[in-house]
């Protein structure tokens, strides 16, 4: 049994692989926002890493070492004149020449910080617009975008159960056709009301007429009422270059919301167990490289505006936190104590490197429990 599961971990390293390799590009990618704004605004960046841990590869293009660690689960760009936990022995940190971020007006300073969340955002936007231009697979990702009329499964003792069955068609709720694309995919009212509803389906050709009451659940952390279906999903043929990019703009804005809604559900509920680390990223990345190239690409979108929202929170060793700090200097016209931002990051990095740790150990958990049933 373990040469069996040693056999077949083998055979999905190349998946592994390209999941380390597309998170590391997400990284990079990011990182290459605040770089190319601090390249127009002529801010000197000494080093540009990714990964961390034993350097692998490193070189000198200009005047920036360009840098390669053993673990690509992070990355940084060094900015001469702005001192951050965590970037290298960051010689440069005191620069106080033309070239140094300090120097520069807030606005530039702004475009340096907010480039990163740019450049994620920008990513998902581009492959949610090429992925409707070339043609959708089949996938739960993209519910309810991709959803048909038939049923696929009942909540079990959801409003549904016992009424409703898999392999339904749907045809009318409240008297209303059911069509694509439309906000009943989810199986949820347009309104937190448990009033009954009535739907017209088809089941083994024969139309029958049904009514169920709404349950009042919560969805990410939102009320909401919901009737428990959830519908199949299908591949789409590739649509014209001017609906690719209108409805990949419109899934790209879907998913940010709904990562909003999660982040504040998480901050509200401070359940870090429901939260993925960086290993079930890589390992989902796999899974979904596994699946195909399309998937793939799917998945590194939806993990980039992850890393967008993530970087928004007013966290210091965030983007979100540096934009604050130098939005309150701009506004008090000094620079606030170094010393008390040093231990402010400081702390905040032991706490992430903490939650780091426990969420990687989590991962390992949840990733090693099915092997670990065929073992014992």
């Amino acid at each position: 049994m373990i040469f069996s599961s040693l056999f077949t971990l083998l055979n999905h390293f190349p998946f592994i692989l390209a999941g380390l390799v597309g998170l590391a590009f997400l990284i990079a990618f990011h990182e290459f926002g605040h770089f190319l704004f601090c390249k127009l605004f002529n801010i000197y960046t000494p080093s540009f890493s990714i990964g961390f841990g034993p350097v692998l590869f490193s070189k000198m293009i200009g005047d920036t070492l360009f840098k390669l660690s053993l673990i690509p689960l992070g990355g940084y760009v060094e900015i001469a004149g702005a001192q951050e936990v965590g970037q290298g022995d960051q010689a440069h940190a005191q620069l106080q020449d033309e070239r140094s971020f300090g120097k520069k007006p807030f606005w530039q300073q702004f475009a340096v910080m907010i480039g990163g969340i740019l450049f994620n955002l920008i990513f998902a936007y581009l492959v949610f617009i090429t992925i409707f231009f070339v043609g959708t697979p089949k996938t739960q990702l993209l519910y309810p975008t991709n959803a048909t009329t038939t049923v696929a499964h009942v909540i079990p003792q959801s409003a549904a159960d016992g009424k409703i069955m898999p392999g339904d068609v749907i045809k009318t709720i409240n008297k209303l056709p059911l069509e694509k694309g439309i906000a009943t995919y989810t199986g949820r009212t347009t309104e937190l009301s448990e009033a009954n509803v009535e739907i017209v389906l088809e089941r083994n050709g024969k139309e029958i007429t049904t009514s169920l009451k709404p349950k009042i659940t919560y969805q990410r952390g939102q009320q909401t009422a919901s009737m428990g279906i959830i519908f199949e999903t299908e591949s789409e043929k590739a649509a014209s270059l001017f609906d690719a990019i209108k409805r990949g703009i419109t899934e790209t804005h879907r998913w940010i919301g709904n990562i909003i809604n999660d982040f504040k559900h998480l901050s509200l509920s401070k359940n870090v167990k429901e939260m993925a680390g960086p290993l079930m990223i890589v390992h989902m990345s796999a899974k979904m490289a596994n699946e195909g190239i399309l998937l793939f690409f799917i998945f590194l979108a939806i993990i980039s505006i992850n890393l967008a929202v993530l970087n928004m929170l007013p966290v210091p060793i965030l983007d979100g936190g540096q934009i604050v700090f130098y939005t309150i200097e701009a506004i008090m016209g000094f620079p606030l104590n170094e010393k008390a931002k040093i231990g402010i990051h400081m702390a905040c990095w032991i706490g992430f490197m903490a939650l780091f740790a426990y969420l990687s150990w989590q991962d390992i958990m949840r990733i090693a429990a099915p092997l670990l049933k065929h073992l014992f």
